[in-house]
């Protein structure tokens, strides 16, 4: 039976350095259980434990191979601290390249620890300490944490095993980080590799929309701002600034509502102090928009020959903005005109306007109207621009020749 020796070497560290080593011994694959480590936290004053004996602990960026795991982490932790009431990490670039370097390195250096090792000749050799390679992706650090995991499968396991650990569950619920970084890779001994890089910086006062959720089909969003301010002023895209007012660190805010990537910036001040700090999501919907085609219509009735032309016109009613369906009603038109019917749904091809035979002026003249469908769910209308010509007679008719070809 093949036996199996892997070196564990978590760090913790707190205002000085404390290293704890211990060994896992596996009696076979079939036998092998996930595991999580130690989680570690290290401040901006802790020194480093070791110099790297050499350049294998370079800044070094890998795109992602599972995104999609990776953003679910993130929202769980954020799910989370919410269900505690404590605000939402930030998720940053620089913190998901130091994870994502750490947890392929450990799979292909076959290692499962917070510091950094190569491997020459089947021997590990010590490189850097976890906050020396975090450090070196996440430049003017104040605060740093790390939680890693082998052999869970996905996003709901490995958050449930770092939350059953009183010394990970710490990392994700600290107030001391406020920016994330995840990174993920399948393969290896353990066959799944996960990093939790936790992190604060100096003068970077992040802004967090929807709690860094990666889509939202609303655009109604919540927005947490980090700081103590006095004022801040906010905008949408690249929209002009709304008025200063009062700060505060949790507002709702109105995307633009147009489908794609959406931003929203903060400026905040405090005495002569300021800084700007922005955040993005994916918007999944438009606006509603109630259109209606034709737009205008036009309507002749022949008074010697009590004919109107043309009989009946078909409206169809859509929402040209998104695939929400739009409950609608008419306001307004005129006497000499039949609509029917006066409320529906879209998408309906089916209303029809004629004239209102009785109604119909009987002087020779030119009249316009413009009736109006509101919708009852949405904050959007539609017009149509409507013209009866009434004349006495028609002065002659016009017979053309058609001709196939």
């Amino acid at each position: 039976m093949l036996t199996r020796w892997v070196l564990v070497v978590p760090l913790v560290v707190w205002a000085s350095w404390m290293v704890v080593p211990s060994i896992r011994a596996f009696q076979s694959l079939d036998d092998l259980d996930p595991v999580i480590g130690e989680a570690v936290t290290a401040t901006a004053d802790a020194p480093a434990v070791r110099q790297p004996h050499f350049t294998g602990c370079t800044v070094v960026t890998f795109s992602s191979t599972h995104p999609d795991f990776e953003q679910q982490v993130v929202e769980r932790v954020n799910d989370h601290r919410a269900s505690i009431g404590l605000p939402p990490l930030k998720r940053v670039s620089l913190l998901d390249e130091a994870a994502r370097y750490h947890a392929r390195d450990m799979r292909d250096d076959d290692y499962f620890g917070h510091d950094t090792f190569d491997r020459l000749n089947g021997q590990l050799t010590a490189v850097c300490g976890f906050s020396q390679r975090v450090g070196s992706h996440y430049t003017n650090w104040m605060a740093l944490g790390e939680n890693i995991a082998g052999g869970y499968a996905n996003p709901t396991a490995v958050m449930n095993a770092w939350l059953n650990s009183s010394g990970h569950r710490a990392n994700i619920e600290s107030t001391d980080r406020w920016e994330i970084g995840v990174g993920y890779v399948a393969g290896g001994y353990y066959g799944h590799y996960w990093t939790q890089d936790f992190g604060r910086r100096a003068n970077v006062y992040p802004l967090v929309i929807q709690r860094e959720y990666s889509r939202t089909a609303t655009p109604q969003v919540t927005i947490y701002i980090y700081g103590a301010w006095q004022q801040m002023r906010l905008r949408n895209d690249s929209d002009a600034w709304m008025a200063w007012q009062t700060f505060s660190n949790t507002l709702t805010w109105q995307l633009n509502w147009t489908q794609g990537t959406r931003q929203v910036c903060a400026e905040l001040k405090s005495g002569s102090q300021t800084v700007t700090s922005c955040d993005t999501i994916d918007l999944t919907t438009s606006a509603p928009v109630l259109s209606a085609q034709p737009s205008q219509v036009s309507f002749v009735r022949v008074l010697s020959a009590g004919q109107s032309f043309p009989q009946t016109v078909s409206l169809n009613l859509t929402n040209s903005g998104s695939d929400q369906t739009l409950n609608w009603q008419l306001v307004g038109a005129p006497s000499w005109l039949n609509v029917t019917p006066s409320s529906g749904s879209t998408p309906n091809p089916n209303v029809q306007l004629s004239l209102n035979t009785p109604q119909i002026p009987t002087a020779p003249g030119l009249y316009t109207a413009v009736i109006q469908f509101n919708a009852i769910n949405a904050s959007t209308s539609a017009t149509v621009h409507v013209v009866l010509r009434v004349v006495n007679s028609l002065p002659y008719r016009s017979f053309l020749p058609a001709g196939r070809r």
